[in-house]
């Protein structure tokens, strides 16, 4: 069912609506239709025209306009945003807020200077930012393409998170797709903000978190978004990545996130009727969480959320699944132990 919640007029090509926070449509055989935007609305608007290869992602909230994949033979992949700001934020704050994640040091504004391409596209102009991945200590093709533009005093940025080889081959998409998107301000600013990051952990916090860890699992140096990070293998030459995040807020909720997940293991985006299929719940510190399992042919993803006094925690498994299978009772024994250390 798609609910159309901020209309727009765009009858002369085949386009995907959404205002702030609400998805027009998805799916490739949506009916075609157009809507009169009623005089008093004010807030943002953004169009598009999804190039054929691209699928739009359910439940799209948060700080999310708009969220899509690319289509392949082996299903979904890559991770496609749109994602308005209500100020003009420093691009150096975007570009550290995904590096961080990617094992990148902060840049300060020099260093992320060198690493801008300045490209036009049509009217618009656009700062092209890429990270590559180097959060482990193996070579990982996982990039961060980052394109964003200014308009009066809010910004719009939109990332493509995917491996090397199909940002590469989905360049020319990219930059059409960056092309035709319609951009509208509006009366009011956009709610939207970026996702704060966790703040540094430092180990007299009174409140850290405490977990136990099976004594196979490699510890990794910890970041400032990553509180646990641990790899795991065999001799098989399988392995998994673990990590513990926390940020402020919901970011997204429940649906946004297993869907995210469910596109890095190669499953199509589910609705909010199929989280059952990858859903159960669980207990963690004596507080309410979400149990997430879900494996492909080849790739699995456990994982458990808790929303607790303002902040989101996720504890994430993922990688090969074989591997996962024979790690699943010491994922379940750490999330059982995990504490926040507030009681």
């Amino acid at each position: 069912m798609f609910r159309t919640l901020c209309p727009f007029i765009k009858t002369s090509k085949l386009t995907r609506l959404a205002c702030f926070g609400i998805l027009f449509s998805c799916g490739e055989d949506t009916e075609i239709r157009s809507y009169t935007a009623p005089n008093h609305f004010e807030g943002p608007v953004v169009a598009w025209e999804l190039p054929e290869q691209w699928g739009e992602n359910p439940g799209m909230g948060g700080m999310m306009a708009g969220s899509f994949h690319v289509k392949t033979d082996n299903g979904p992949r890559g991770r496609i945003g749109v994602m308005p700001f209500r100020d003009s934020v420093e691009i150096t704050s975007i570009v550290n807020m995904f590096g961080r994640e990617l094992g990148h040091t902060d840049y300060n504004k020099t260093g992320v200077h060198s690493l801008i391409e300045k490209k036009k596209l049509g009217e618009r102009s656009f700062e092209i930012v890429r990270l590559e991945d180097k959060s482990g200590d193996e070579p990982s093709s996982r990039n961060a393409l980052l394109a964003m533009h200014r308009q009066k005093a809010q910004t719009w940025l939109f990332p493509f998170i995917a491996d090397r080889e199909l940002i590469n081959q989905q360049l020319d998409n990219f930059y059409t797709f960056l092309q035709s998107t319609t951009l509208r301000a509006g009366k009011v600013p956009v709610r939207a903000i970026a996702p704060s990051l966790p703040p540094a952990q430092s180990p007299d916090s009174a409140k850290q978190p405490t977990w136990e860890t099976p004594g196979h699992w490699e510890r990794k140096p910890s970041t400032q978004m990553r509180i646990g990070n641990y790899a795991v293998s065999n001799q098989a030459g399988e392995s998994l990545d673990f990590s513990i995040t926390t940020f402020p807020g919901q970011v997204g909720g429940v649906l946004a996130n297993v869907n995210r997940w469910l596109g890095q293991v190669g499953i199509e985006p589910t609705d909010e009727a199929g989280l059952s299929e990858y859903l159960s719940d669980r207990t963690i510190d004596d507080k309410p969480a979400k149990l997430v399992i879900a494996e492909s042919d080849k790739q699995a993803l456990y994982a458990a959320i808790v929303f607790h006094e303002g902040r989101s925690w996720f504890l994430k498994l993922m990688g090969d699944v074989g591997l996962a299978r024979a790690e699943k009772e010491n994922f379940l024994g750490l999330i059982d132990s995990f504490c926040l250390g507030d009681h």
